[in-house]
């Protein structure tokens, strides 16, 4: 067993039985539907003999038999790896957790979730209490007595449209809990030395209220915060704890690497504490379009803005290419997003100032009256 499957945060699933019961065939069925929804699909064949994918004589051939340990091999439109077993960890999971989701063919006496399929006659491959078994296949024959688990699905190998069906909503299922966080700790040089997450509308600091609306959303809260910032004067925010930066001087790239570091399990929805127009709408809407399947959710924009790395959600897969980034010192969220398959919300056109940023103290000072006209106006509306 590989047991780097264990540790893999793009959800899959095996589909095992004995040979000559359909699973290959199934799978290329299931693959074209996914394709169809255009969800980027894996396919990965646990083979438990010796293989074969290069013919004796050409290039590569020759370079891998003189003791090349990894091959590859490309043309415009594709690329292949082939490469002997010291390798295998760290090939197999940079190319295939870049899939949404993976169907792997084989590993029936793991412990892993798996489709198993029945034979002609009806019979189990494996003991009908083995751990991970989600579904069963059959032919057409079911022994009687033998299947009592009224919880497992059993489907007809060729009801392809309900397996498809069950699958793709095991994939989706595997989503993991979504964290909240507020990232306070900006240098804040051009507000003059003035601590963004204190600035105050209507009589309220503006981290508080984005720690409000996170907290419809989000199984815990979070402050990103700078190790050496003074929070004493924002006072204690119920349910919400802090955590400092241990990626010193990175800014959000630097936070988020701390946040998912301590958490790796877990998704998080990051906003700045610098957005005082983002609304509820936003954040409930990025949350019901979020697809825990790619590497996260984040709108945006039209023209020359682009994404908006600061009201996004981050899938824990994330991880991996985050922190690559961060030890070649790439710093931009946006860059490193627009390299990876991400959902991307796009932003209303009249939605578009509900992402403007404060960054200067008249860039707040405009915010701040904009805040007290719309509070007052909102309050004339419900005076009868």
């Amino acid at each position: 067993m590989d047991s780097y499957w264990e540790q893999f945060k793009t959800p899959f699933l095996c589909f095992a039985g004995y040979s000559g019961v359909g699973k290959t065939t199934l799978i290329e069925r299931l693959i074209k539907r996914f394709k169809e929804d255009n969800i980027r699909i894996g396919y990965y064949k646990h083979d438990a003999h010796r293989f074969t994918m290069d013919k004796e004589g050409k290039d590569t051939f020759r370079c891998a038999q003189a003791g090349a340990g990894i091959v590859t091999i490309n043309d415009p439109a594709h690329f292949a790896v082939v490469a002997n077993d010291d390798f295998k960890q760290r090939t197999v999971t940079h190319a295939l957790e870049q899939c949404d989701c993976i169907l792997i063919e084989g590993y029936k006496q793991s412990p892993f979730d798996k489709v198993v399929f029945l034979d002609a006659e009806g019979a189990l491959p494996i003991p009908p209490g083995s751990p991970g078994i989600k579904a069963l296949i059959h032919m057409g024959t079911l022994p009687e007595g033998r299947l009592k688990d009224p919880g497992i699905p059993v489907f007809h190998r060729d009801e392809i449209d309900r397996i498809y069906a069950f699958v793709k909503a095991h994939f989706f299922n595997r989503a993991c809990p979504l964290y909240g966080a507020v990232f306070i700790g900006g240098q804040s040089k051009r507000m003059g030395g003035v601590p963004k997450f204190m600035l105050c509308y209507n009589g309220m600091p503006e981290s508080l209220r984005l720690v409000n609306l996170l907290g419809k959303h989000s199984e815990k809260l979070f402050l990103s915060s700078r190790a050496d910032l003074d929070m004493s004067a924002l006072g204690p925010l119920p349910n919400c704890e802090r955590i400092d930066d241990e990626h010193i001087g990175l800014g959000p790239v630097g936070g988020l690497a701390t946040l998912m570091g301590r958490f790796p399990d877990k998704a998080w929805l990051a906003v700045a504490c610098d957005m005082p127009f983002l609304r509820e709408e936003n954040i409930s809407a990025i949350v019901r379009e979020r697809d825990p399947l790619r590497y996260g959710t984040c709108y945006i924009q039209k023209g020359h803005l682009g994404f908006e790395p600061m009201c996004a959600i981050y899938e824990p897969k994330f991880i991996l290419p985050l922190y690559e980034a961060m030890s070649r010192r790439e710093l931009s969220l946006s860059r490193i997003i627009s390299e990876l398959p991400f959902k991307y919300v796009k932003v209303r056109e009249d939605d578009r100032f509900n992402f403007m940023n404060v960054n200067t103290p008249e860039e707040y000072d405009v915010a701040r009256m904009k805040r007290e006209r719309e509070t007052q106006e909102m309050e004339r509306a419900k005076e009868p």
